[in-house]
């Protein structure tokens, strides 16, 4: 198992996955967007077929919403989710911190500090899209360092989740997962603190939740063939 969702990588749906997911997290594609087998068909010039596997993907990665009768639409997780899935995150990810702390290599330690760099470094050049991304993936391979493919499961679940809820209430310009909270708790780690670590962690989730601004509401995009970059990307592979 990948310790973070977006690492796997699918067949001939692919590009369609990953076009809508960095629009999403790019901050392009709003929540509640419907996204019709039709015209991704035209867009992407493949059958539908390849559309809905896509589409499948991304509703079990709780980027896209499958209602019945209605088609796909970008999820809108309310408020009261993002405040669910982030104390559920606190309850899993501090449970296997113990477990984290026992069975944690000072090599893995350091690929944790590098991946903290470059997550740092995306922030600072605002690249959203891979800072989120990075964000989300150090706290997966830290729960992977319990060895626990179950703890490892649902924490990819739930920061799966909190992907999306972080780009939509995100505020333009602001960290909501701090890269030296980060650091702090890779230190706690390798000390052998697990009682800090658990601290830590808690108090960094918490931090992670008040940044977000649940009040904050995106427009809708005009186009989507625009928000998905679709234009761009064959303009490109003409050349």
């Amino acid at each position: 198992m990948q310790p973070y969702p977006a690492t796997i990588r699918g067949g001939t749906e692919q590009p369609i996955y990953d076009a809508i997911f960095e629009a999403v997290l790019d901050q392009r594609l709003a929540p509640g967007t419907r996204l019709t087998e039709t015209r991704l068909t035209e867009l992407f010039g493949v059958s539908r077929t390849i559309v809905r596997m896509a589409l499948v993907r991304l509703a079990h990665d709780h980027i896209v919403q499958l209602t019945p009768n209605q088609g796909a639409s970008i999820a809108r997780p309310s408020p009261e989710e993002t405040r669910a899935v982030f104390e559920a995150r606190r309850m899993v990810e501090c449970a296997a911190l113990p477990a984290a702390v026992a069975r944690a290599l000072p090599k893995q330690l350091d690929h944790l500090r590098a991946l903290v760099r470059q997550e740092d470094a995306a922030f600072h050049a605002g690249d959203v899209k891979s800072w989120i991304r990075l964000s989300g993936e150090f706290h997966c391979r830290l729960a992977a360092l319990a060895r626990n493919p179950v703890m490892l499961h649902y924490t990819t679940e739930l920061v799966t989740q909190s992907l999306l809820m972080t780009a939509l209430y995100m505020p333009p310009g602001q960290t909501t997962c701090a890269t030296d909270e980060h650091l702090a708790l890779i230190d706690a780690i390798a000390a052998k603190d697990e009682r800090l670590a658990r601290s830590l962690m808690q108090r960094h989730l918490d931090a992670c939740e008040a940044r977000l601004a649940l009040d904050r509401v995106q427009a809708l995009p005009a186009d989507l063939a625009e928000a998905l970059r679709v234009r761009r990307r064959r303009a490109a592979a003409a050349r």
